[in-house]
């Protein structure tokens, strides 16, 4: 069985509802503080509202399935 994605401070990760990418601020224990790279406020939500790095479009997940 595949491991549980945990994300790390100051990776860079998507968001799952606008795809938007963020970095990781700091990790709590049931919530992930997070800046939009573009710029503005630093927000909270929980992990199952982000995407990992290799998941997103254009991931490296994204990019094997294409080889097929």
């Amino acid at each position: 069985m595949a491991e549980a994605w945990v994300p790390r401070v100051g990776q860079r990760v998507y968001e799952r509802g606008t795809g938007a990418a963020v970095q990781v601020m700091e990790i709590c224990q049931f919530s992930v503080y997070i800046r939009p790279l573009r710029g503005g406020r630093v927000r909270v939500v929980r992990v199952s509202d982000l995407i990992p790095p290799d998941d997103a479009p254009g991931g490296f997940f994204d990019r094997q399935a294409a080889r097929g």
